[in-house]
């Protein structure tokens, strides 16, 4: 069985690191979305692709918050 005091100091890095990477993901897929070729106008389209891409960046500017506040 793990150490509670190991497990508790690596936790928090993995949260950061999965935050960072969904939020990469969230702006590759929210761009896709925006750029995707469509045929015709596509309102609903961009508008997710949009709100994908400014929840990425949240996340990431998040994920660096964290990181920060994270150092002595």
């Amino acid at each position: 069985m793990e150490d509670p005091k190991t497990v508790v100091k690596h936790e928090p890095r993995k949260s950061l690191i999965i935050l960072f990477i969904m939020g990469v993901v969230s702006i590759v897929l929210g761009t896709i979305i925006l750029l995707g070729p469509g045929s015709g106008p596509s309102g609903m389209g961009g508008g997710a692709g949009w709100v994908m891409i400014m929840v990425g960046v949240i996340a990431i500017v998040f994920y660096l918050f964290g990181r920060k506040s994270r150092r002595p």
